[in-house]
């Protein structure tokens, strides 16, 4: 490991067992200021506190306190944040909370702003059902606030609603869940809810994206646009088995529905491995099938085919993007245009790490219409594979 010289980046730490959130608050502000006169002089302004974001992360485990330590890192670099990790019933004091602090400023071309400060509160006993009381003394105001759930373990509505209070933006990873079936289904009424304004984002949502982009550059063109109108059949397979593996599809097979404004009027399931669905298309039926495959190469839950098959008039059409069924980081597609010579394509995959998917999050609305209208519209076949 890299350590940078005090020349280039100026550290502060803090930990203390059995504390209470005063005691942690009143040490954030001691460091802060430490570091913004550090080498001032009364007469002089303070080196500036950089903050665009909360990050609020709730973790279980210590290996991901340290994976989220890393994610933070990253992104401090490039959107200076205070970052608070809670780490639910950790800690080994026998109050209900510990606290570590870390604070760094970074040297700029204009001196040694405050570019991460980060609190670190092991929380144990009854002060886990009420985390925005810990969370909302130590939020910067006036800057949105992301709420990252890093656990395995579905939230429930309690924790959702008192999160809810706090944070902008509720951001999961749904291929993380040990039952990501009911875990989207509780994101899709979230979002539904008219009496909810915050956002929701979803770690899956954006491994999809190079998917999505292919059918959409299929599609882009004036003359192929129309084709939406004739599909007739989509196939989707995703690596693994059960319905928890087919969640990927099916919040693609949402995406298309909103966006073209099906109504599923049936969904059923074919055996374990394959879930069926009719979707009227404004007049015609559209038939979906989504499939589990084994695969032991690919994540569970990882895409690993959608095709798209239809017929305009006389010409008929196939769009098909493939999975490189060895793990490799890429893609193949294949457009077959009536009775023209099929166009074969390679597109790269890559693997997304925590850091780079939270600043995709960053990039996207606070609200992302196009995620929830796909949540929403994936009810029905979330419901069927229950």
């Amino acid at each position: 490991m890299v350590t940078l010289s005090e020349d280039r980046v100026r550290v502060r730490r803090w930990g203390a067992h059995d504390v209470d959130l005063p005691a942690v608050v009143a040490r954030l502000h001691e460091l802060q200021a430490e570091l913004t006169r550090h080498d001032g002089t009364e007469q002089e302004h303070p080196h500036p506190r950089n903050c665009v974001l909360n990050l609020v992360v709730m973790v279980e485990g210590s290996h991901r306190i340290e994976a989220a330590d890393r994610a933070v890192a990253s992104l401090a670099a490039g959107h200076p944040l205070r970052a608070i990790l809670i780490h639910l019933h950790g800690g080994r004091g026998t109050g209900g909370l510990d606290a570590e602090i870390t604070s760094e400023a970074h040297r700029l071309v204009t001196g040694f702003p405050v570019q991460r400060e980060q609190i670190l509160l092991h929380v144990r006993g009854e002060v886990t059902r009420h985390v925005s009381s810990l969370v909302e003394p130590l939020l910067v105001s006036d800057v949105p606030t992301y709420l990252w759930w890093s656990g395995r373990q579905r939230l429930d509505e309690a924790t959702i609603r008192d999160a809810m209070t706090f944070a902008d933006v509720l951001v999961v990873d749904s291929a993380r869940f040990e039952h990501p079936v009911d875990s989207l289904l509780e994101l899709a009424h979230l979002v539904a809810d008219p009496e909810v304004s915050n956002g929701v984002a979803d770690f899956r949502w954006s491994r999809l994206r190079p998917w999505r982009d292919a059918i959409g550059q299929f599609f882009a063109p004036e003359h192929r646009f129309l084709l939406l109108a004739d599909l007739q059949e989509v196939v989707a397979e995703a690596a693994g088995s059960g319905p928890d593996a087919r969640v990927g599809a099916a919040l693609m097979a949402g995406w298309a529905a909103a966006g073209l404004g099906w109504r599923f009027v049936s969904t059923s399931s074919a055996g374990e491995d394959a879930t069926e669905a009719v979707a009227d298309a404004d007049g015609h039926q559209v038939h979906l099938t989504l499939r589990s495959v084994s695969n032991a190469h690919l994540h569970h839950g990882e895409l690993m085919l959608i095709r798209l098959t239809g017929k305009s008039g006389r010409r008929a059409f196939t769009f098909t993007m493939e999975r490189d069924q060895g793990g490799d980081p890429h893609g193949h597609v294949t457009i077959e245009l009536g009775s023209g010579p099929p166009v074969r394509q390679r597109l790269t995959l890559p693997r997304m790490g925590d850091p780079d998917l939270l600043v995709h999050v960053l990039w996207a609305n606070q609200r992302d219409p196009v995620l929830h209208g796909a949540l929403q519209a994936a009810v029905p076949l979330l419901e069927t594979m229950r």
